[in-house]
């Protein structure tokens, strides 16, 4: 603890600095403030085992250096952001400007090369969806439409209500008003896709009260117990196995948002298309749920040898050139018809 802590410390009565302890912790985010506190309790701990009382960024270098031999560099950015946050909340310290640790945290990450979420072909999704049984796999199938076409989190397909869905009669919007990034989507499911949310929602009893949306559905019955968030996430290896596709562990409850993105991006969709549908702040984060697809490999190599070699032309083209060439020439060569007065007229030909 510095000085200036202990001063304060000293001169501010108990009762206010519990107010003010209480209003910073609602200053973290209301969804993971525990993961947050988690953070911070272990790097003090660690400072006490070590008999740390500064936080300088050599301190903090120590510590990093040490996490780095348990996790991987995604869960050290994470561990960083919510330090980063906690020390200045409670401590009024920003590590924000230690760039020798931000130095070391990007050379971890240059190291590791991550596992993204595989995703499904347009075929396979087809395949899955006219194939599987409904008496198993409604609500999977129902949770992949809702996922593909609102590029939705399992979070967000977990937490989903009745509500957040208008029947339009051959067409659902779907709200998605709760999101990590906390802006609000919208998106629409349509044409069969319409009809198997539509037999989803028939088959749901009158007598049951909850507002959820997703309720286990199994042996062609339904349940009273929502399905829970981690299901959500085994659902892309449950729909790969019974593709039988290798990798199913791939398939993780990231890969419905990295499909969707992939077939919005191969279907022609800029990066502002891609931004709105997904709720993308940044252009960086939206690109990296893009995966690099056959078709987008194929489309990329089309247009760089279409540049490069010309085109032959076909016999129907050729025809259709010639037709249009004959047609301006008859054009150019075409009578000028002059009336004088009312029973006699001219022909004169004018060449153009």
């Amino acid at each position: 603890m510095n000085s200036d802590s202990e001063v304060e410390l000293l001169c501010t009565p108990p009762e206010i600095r519990q107010a003010a302890n209480d209003t910073i912790q609602n200053l973290l985010p209301e969804k993971s403030q525990n993961k947050y506190k988690t953070v911070y309790k272990n790097f003090q701990d660690w400072c006490s085992n070590k008999n740390i009382k500064s936080f300088t960024e050599n301190v903090l270098l120590a510590y990093f250096s040490e996490l780095s031999t348990k996790y991987k560099p995604s869960s050290l950015w994470t561990f960083y952001s919510m330090l980063r946050s906690t020390l200045d909340l409670n401590n009024s310290i920003n590590i924000e400007n230690y760039s020798k640790l931000r130095a070391f945290l990007k050379r971890q990450s240059e190291k590791h090369v991550a596992k993204k979420a595989k995703t499904f072909t347009p075929e396979q999704l087809n395949n899955f969806i006219n194939e599987a049984p409904d008496e198993k796999y409604l609500a999977t199938k129902v949770a992949l439409i809702m996922g593909i076409m609102g590029a939705c989190r399992a979070a967000e397909l977990h937490s989903m209500q009745i509500t957040d869905l208008e029947d339009h009669g051959s067409i659902f919007m779907v709200n998605v008003p709760n999101t990590k990034t906390k802006i609000a989507r919208k998106f629409t499911v349509t044409g069969n896709f319409y009809t198997i949310v539509k037999k989803y929602l028939n088959l749901r009893p009158t007598d049951i009260s909850q507002t959820i949306f997703f309720l286990k559905f199994q042996n062609g019955k339904y349940h009273s117990h929502r399905i829970g968030i981690n299901k959500f996430g085994a659902m892309g290896k449950d729909i790969a196995t019974f593709l039988k596709l290798p990798d199913c562990n791939l398939y993780t409850g990231h890969c419905f948002r990295r499909s969707s993105a992939t077939l919005l991006v191969d279907a022609g969709g800029d990066i502002t298309a891609l931004k709105r549908h997904g709720g993308w702040r940044s252009t960086t984060v939206a690109e990296g749920y893009i995966d690099n697809s056959e078709k987008n490999k194929a489309d990329t190599a089309n247009k760089i040898y279409s540049s490069i070699t010309p085109q032959p032309v076909s016999t129907s083209t050729k025809y259709m050139q010639q037709t249009e060439t004959e047609t301006i020439n008859l054009q150019n060569s075409a009578p000028h018809i002059q009336f004088n007065g009312c029973s006699n007229f001219t022909v004169n030909f004018i060449n153009k």
